[in-house]
């Protein structure tokens, strides 16, 4: 049976409860938390994608001030917060929508461009699943779009599907850029002139959820061309990566108004944040020295991965994102298993490579740890 993110984070919950319920409240995560050696009851977790240096200081001091605050509604905050992501995306508050985590803006987006029992997603074989399982839950059929070589995006055979599906069907287009669990991203000259040409009966929901840890200067942000006008696509950000907000649950959508505004007709609230929330966005928008702290603990993370992994030669994607995508050239659950034992957590399977493991990027001091084991493995013979 293949887990999906939504059903791996229930079972996550149950199997590991113990590692979190009453010991959270003695964690403290510093800028580079001083590093233990893992054990069962607290496991090194490379298996979500997070920022394993924690909130910064000054979030964290925003939320304790917030709780002054939390026997108000957040009215005023949310506008605040609004403005500052304009800011922060070189758009205007009324193209910004914010969301409780990117898993209710993209519901909320393909739910507003759905045409019901006339609609299709496109969306590649291999990336995030939530934008399928909407989909599912609306009754709207998905098309997989085989991948390129080497796990890459294919646009042009996307866009090729998708122009004969539009042809009966109204067309939704999911793209995550950089994808995951590639950890790769598109070509931008490709998918830039496939959304300027302005197919019919296509919307285009792209989600840059991990664009933060980009080095690749030949990627550009959909961005662009929202401020340029289009009305024919939606960008989806998240607090959950770089902003170190996963268990916050803040994430925003960027489009020009009337696209907001049609988003916006699919969630509850986009004025009913967490007041906690809110003021530990609004720190971090405005801390610039954690966010380049951030971005170069991952990337001296990655530097470490690589070479462990240039030495044990085990092919890998190019990393444009928090985590690497590695070719075991061996199915994944031993392994993934293996590493377990080690109180190591690693990323569940992404079918249909299923020989593939993504390991999520944790401090330097962890993945140096982590590639002791890794080497330990090759002389064990499991990898």
């Amino acid at each position: 049976m293949t887990l999906n993110r939504r059903q791996l984070f229930r079972l996550a919950g149950f199997t590991a409860g113990t590692i979190f319920m009453g010991t959270s409240a003695g964690i403290s995560f510093a800028k580079q938390p001083e590093f233990c050696p893992p054990t069962k009851e607290k496991p090194l977790i490379l298996s979500f994608n997070e920022n394993p240096l924690g909130m910064s200081e000054k979030a964290k001091k925003a939320m304790a001030e917030a709780g002054e605050r939390a026997s108000r509604y957040p009215f005023v905050q949310v506008e605040e917060l609004r403005k500052a992501l304009a800011e922060y995306m070189g758009g205007k508050p009324d193209e910004i929508m914010p969301s409780h985590g990117s898993a209710e803006a993209i519901r909320a987006a393909i739910e507003a461009y759905n045409v019901p029992g006339k609609t299709v997603l496109i969306v590649p074989e291999l990336s995030y699943s939530d934008g399928a399982d909407v989909a599912k839950r609306n009754h709207i059929p998905v098309k997989y779009v085989k991948m390129g070589p080497n796990w890459s995006i294919d646009v042009e055979r996307m866009r090729k599907e998708a122009a004969e599906e539009a042809e009966k069907h109204n067309v939704i287009v999911y793209f995550v850029n950089p994808n995951n669990p590639t950890s790769t991203i598109v070509d931008s000259t490709l998918l830039f002139d496939w959304i300027k040409s302005k197919p019919k009966n296509t919307f285009f929901v792209i989600d840059e959820a991990y664009a933060e840890f980009v080095n690749d200067p030949t990627f550009k942000s959909v961005s662009e061309l929202i401020k340029e006008g289009y009305d024919n696509l939606v960008l989806l950000k998240t607090f959950s990566k770089i902003f170190a907000m996963a268990g916050l649950r803040l994430g925003f959508a960027y489009a020009t108004p009337e696209v907001i505004n049609k988003v916006r007709d699919h969630v509850a609230y986009d004025v009913m944040m967490n007041q906690a929330t809110v003021a530990a966005a609004l720190s971090e928008l405005k801390d610039k020295e954690f966010l380049a702290e951030s971005k170069a603990s991952n990337d001296e993370s990655r530097k470490i991965l690589y070479q462990a992994l240039d030495e044990l030669k085990i092919p890998y994607l190019p990393s444009e994102t928090n985590f690497v995508f590695i070719d075991l050239k061996a199915p994944l659950q031993p392994f993934a298993d293996r590493m377990k034992e080690e109180h190591i957590l690693v990323g569940r399977p992404f079918p249909p490579a299923v020989e593939w493991c993504r390991i999520s990027l944790g401090t330097p001091a962890e993945m140096r740890y982590f590639v002791e084991k890794l080497k330990e493995f090759r002389q064990k013979g499991y990898v």
